[in-house]
């Protein structure tokens, strides 16, 4: 089984492309847990309930994506809780890391962020330069854990023109 991740900094374009992927190919795809789960709950966290937040993300993403399906789509993995866990609190929880190093079944749509930033309660990083760290944060870590990838650039259309054309690559 492959699982198609779209991952990247804050307001990067992956929960719009993770949809557009999914109608295209016409598979099913898992939203962005933490998404889900902090606007039901609100915008504060701390570092139990972000690692709580990840165990949750998994058995959301099995539940949109059954593992017997051999290709599904996901708005982000635990990348995302890695850096998250890492920027906020200095730190990556043991059990995050264990976790993602099991999903070697991942490709990568890294998306740049070369689009307008999007203001969002639930976002913090709307500087420039903190996306583009946070984007390269991403990158190292794909490398890192030698990931197959494509780096997604474009704006509007463009960009999905592009994530399918690396789609194809990947695939």
């Amino acid at each position: 089984m492959k699982r198609i991740v779209l991952t990247g900094a804050e307001s990067s374009g992956k929960s719009t492309l993770t949809e557009q992927l999914s109608q295209w190919l016409d598979l099913p795809f898992a939203s962005e847990y933490a998404r889900v789960y902090l606007t039901q709950h609100g915008p504060d966290y701390d570092l139990e309930e972000l690692i709580r937040l990840s165990v949750l993300h998994q058995h959301y993403q099995q539940l949109q994506v059954p593992p017997t399906l051999p290709l599904g789509i996901f708005d982000t993995d635990l990348i995302n809780y890695k850096i998250w866990t890492e920027v906020v609190f200095g730190q990556c929880p043991k059990l995050i890391a264990d976790a993602l190093a099991e999903e070697t079944s991942h490709v990568y749509l890294l998306c740049k962020p070369d689009i307008p930033w999007a203001a969002d309660p639930l976002r913090e990083h709307p500087r420039a330069d903190d996306r583009h760290r946070l984007f390269q944060r991403h990158l190292t870590e794909i490398q890192r854990l030698n990931r197959p990838y494509e780096i997604i650039d474009g704006i509007g259309h463009q960009r999905l023109i592009n994530a399918k054309a690396a789609l194809k690559r990947l695939l």
